[in-house]
């Protein structure tokens, strides 16, 4: 059996796998993309394309963002519905003031339909050679290069960039690292037709259920007259039910007051399925000697949203300006492969910290209740909210007692 040889293998053809290959499209390195599925294919995501996804699409080489404008089946998304523990709704913009012209902040899309895009701008784009069905079972050290041994055949690279999601086999391999289930999430979701009261501007809605905090069960219209419902709750806390996750997911969503009818008659498509995401920020390391982890793999899920997408193309972005930098300098080491953690935690460690102590604080039913009662009542709290999600300084507000003790004093 002949060995295919590359400088680069990512593995894992997601976001951060595709961004990663489309930012090397001009670095003249042989490149070579893996997915243990037959491309395009579906994954478990609420389907949500935050403005960060947006962002860096206009980054990408090429008509990317013009080409993603046409895709279709998408929708736009304008705003994020809360509904609290106590049933309050809180309606929250992404935009302060719109108009005819105002571009969309955020599209709802099925994953399969987006990651193809970006497969296909891949092929498009880039010299990579993208290879559908390559399960890794093996990485070997040979010399200063890898042999990754899959099933269909084998590959040689002297680098490799992991993209290959929760279960990271890249990552398992390489670093040894075991999966932190205190910072581990699990998530179900189906897709329903005929889904009741949905928002007119297509607001994604978080539902704070008491039983499911600091988790939430979401409800995202989709094109077509398709909502993506599901849940995610914390690992350590749906461990000690007796109740598997798709089950409490069909029991709530038939039961509880706030749901109930607007599931009377809604059909399901399909059957409901599971994913884990690996919530940040981690302290283990995401790169090593010729190897480096994005997106899932590397634990980069926003603690407070469950949006994984935007982060997995950001280190995507980042993953591909170490690379080009290590072959520069014909320098893999760990020691060089290191700023791409440093290059991370600089772009996403405060962002991940706070959301995680945003995510701690939903665990008080009371002060989720008494936060969206007072932005329902309060112009300027209810503004604050809409700036949470571009601002830094407004979700460092967020994580000061302070704050909640002035709202709860009135």
């Amino acid at each position: 059996m002949s060995v295919k040889e590359f400088d680069l293998v990512i593995v894992g053809a997601g976001p951060a796998g595709c961004t990663t290959a489309l930012c090397l499209s001009d670095s003249g390195l042989k490149v070579a993309m893996v997915d243990k599925a037959d491309l395009p294919a579906e994954k478990v995501c609420g389907d949500a394309l935050s403005g960060t996804v947006l962002n860096v699409i206009r980054r990408l080489p090429g008509n990317c963002f013009d080409e993603f404008l046409k895709l279709e089946p998408k929708m736009p998304s304008w705003g994020i519905r809360f509904a609290a523990p106590d049933g309050n709704l809180l309606d929250v913009p992404f935009v302060l003031q719109k108009n005819a012209e105002t571009p969309p902040p955020g599209y709802l899309c099925r994953r399969k339909v987006f990651d193809g895009f970006l497969q296909q701008k891949v092929r498009e784009l880039t010299s990579a050679q993208v290879i559908s069905n390559f399960q890794v079972n093996q990485i070997l050290r040979e010399n200063d290069s890898f042999i990754l041994k899959g099933e269909s055949g084998e590959l040689k690279c002297r680098m490799i960039a992991g993209a290959d999601g929760t279960h990271s086999t890249v990552g398992r391999l390489l670093t040894g690292n075991p999966l932190n289930r205190r910072q581990y999430c699990l998530g179900a979701r189906a897709y329903f037709t005929g889904v009741r009261d949905l928002h007119p501007d297509n607001f994604i809605e978080l539902h704070f259920l008491e039983e499911l905090l600091p988790g939430y069960l979401w409800i995202f219209p989709m094109p077509d007259g398709i909502a993506n419902v599901g849940l995610g709750v914390l690992f350590n806390k749906m461990k000690l039910s007796p109740e598997t996750l798709p089950a409490r997911l069909q029991r709530m969503i038939s039961t509880h007051p706030a749901l109930a009818k607007r599931f009377e008659g809604a059909v399901m498509k399909g059957k409901i399925e599971a994913q884990g995401l690996p919530l940040g920020p981690d302290t283990k390391a995401i790169s090593g000697n010729g190897f480096l982890l994005a997106g899932d793999a590397a634990s980069l899920v926003d603690p407070f949203s469950g949006e994984g997408i935007g982060n997995a193309m950001v280190s995507g972005e980042i993953a591909a300006g170490v690379i080009r930098e290590a072959f520069a300098t014909n320098d893999l080491s760990a020691g060089k492969l290191k700023q791409y953690d440093e290059r991370i935690k600089k772009r996403m460690g405060k962002e991940l910290r706070t959301s995680r102590r945003i995510q701690t604080l939903c665990s008080y039913p009371s002060l989720f209740n008494a936060v969206v009662k007072k932005a329902n009542r309060n112009k300027e709290l209810k503004q604050l909210f809409t700036r949470m999600y571009t601002s830094q300084d407004v979700r460092n507000q967020l994580i000061n007692p302070g704050f909640y003790l002035k709202i709860l004093l009135g």
